[in-house]
């Protein structure tokens, strides 16, 4: 009989004290213990400062970690493609917004599919002639959809340029019969990994201070936003010091990664998370001096930003992980008194994590030493 590719190779596992050990590489491993303190820290934070939750889906493409991010008080989830909306509204996961505009259309049909199926669903934009087609759609459908008003604040990505450009596209959306204006989104996620707290504090300031004019003008003209969505893991803190987002589009901090890892993220607690998510990598040749080599390369790890993948179990983590292949990574030791042995495996934090899960179709869920679960990544689809 063979694998069952919708489980994997280490699914008789399950349950075995010891499993993690024996894990067939390479692997995405999900410490369950880690996942469960870290959804329980941001959520305990969030009711101490009096401010809302809408994680970032993409950031984990789950159906169980969606649920368990809504049990403990999440609004609902962020999505960064219509997939990953359909896949968790058909699942039944509440208040789902897709941040980014949809433009085709046999996406529009089927983003009004969804609209009607989930009346709590919301959807960004950023063009007037785009959400006329969308109100259109909605409207022969006998539905509505809930539109925020995209705001760039300061990424150079989507979003209108200014107050007038949201009030004009708000009383746009407000006027429509197929259309609902919610309010606005203002999501910066360039300065969400700055290291320094009082830097990354300072550029937020000023995005801050563009979003409460935008929120002021609008509220002058009628038209007060009742959501004004953004934030993030990285300046979760600062967000709630300045109370401009009535929530916020936390992500990475379920899961940590290289980016994140030495990011000062409050004054309090230098970084309050911790690292859930690894690439469990097994050592395929030592046949030279100073290095030995995994089999877990560009196929295996996502990069982008601060470097590489970073040794964090089972081998020292002072060593150089490099990507030498699409499926060979190189270990190089710092001490020349470092060695790992052909068959050894080492866990590694991943340099980017929602790019790197998207590799792969399955969590390894272990709680200490044991494979407890194998988790589906359900909207691992680009459609």
């Amino acid at each position: 009989m063979g694998i069952d590719p919708l489980r994997g190779p280490n699914a008789g596992l399950i349950g075995v004290p010891g499993s993690r050990e024996r894990l067939e590489t390479p692997a995405l491993v999900l410490d369950l213990e880690a996942l469960e303190y870290n959804i329980a820290e941001l959520a305990g934070h969030a009711a101490r400062n009096n401010y809302k939750l809408r994680p970032v889906a993409k950031i984990h493409k789950s159906i169980e970690i969606a649920r368990r991010q809504v049990a403990a008080g999440a609004l609902g989830q962020c999505c960064a493609t219509l997939a990953e909306a359909e896949i968790l509204v058909d699942a039944g996961v509440p208040g789902v917004f897709l941040f980014t505009s949809v433009v085709t259309p046999g996406k529009i049909e089927r983003l009004v599919r969804v609209a009607s199926q989930a009346k709590d669903f919301l959807l960004a934009v950023d063009d007037a002639a785009n959400a006329t087609t969308i109100g259109d759609a909605a409207r022969k459908a006998g539905t509505k959809v809930r539109l925020l008003v995209d705001l760039e604040v300061g990424a150079r990505r989507t979003g209108v340029a200014d107050g007038a450009a949201t009030l004009a596209l708000a009383k746009h959306v407000a006027r429509h019969p197929g259309l609902v204006y919610c309010g606005i989104q203002g999501y910066d996620g360039s300065l969400q990994a700055t290291r320094s707290y009082d830097e990354r504090a300072s550029l937020q300031a000023k995005r801050a201070e563009l979003v409460r004019g935008v929120v002021d003008q609008l509220t002058r003209a009628g038209l007060p936003p009742e959501i004004v969505s953004g934030g993030g893991t990285g300046s979760h803190a600062i967000d709630a010091e300045q109370r401009v987002f009535t929530e916020i589009q936390a992500g990475t901090y379920i899961f940590m990664d290289v980016n994140y890892a030495d990011t000062e993220m409050r004054k309090d607690a230098a970084q309050p998370f911790r690292p859930a998510l690894f690439v469990r990598t097994s050592v395929i040749s030592a046949a030279q001096p100073g290095f030995v080599i995994t089999d877990a390369g560009l196929k295996e790890f996502a990069r982008e930003g601060r470097g590489g993948p970073r040794v964090h179990r089972g081998g020292p983590t002072d060593a150089r992980y490099l990507i030498v292949g699409d499926d060979m990574g190189r270990i190089e030791f710092a001490k020349p008194t470092d060695a790992l042995k052909v068959g050894q495996a080492v866990e590694c934090l991943t340099p980017h994590c929602y790019a790197t899960l998207n590799l792969y179709s399955i969590y390894h869920v272990v709680r200490g030493d044991t494979l407890v679960d194998i988790w589906p990544i359900d909207a691992r689809a680009t459609w």
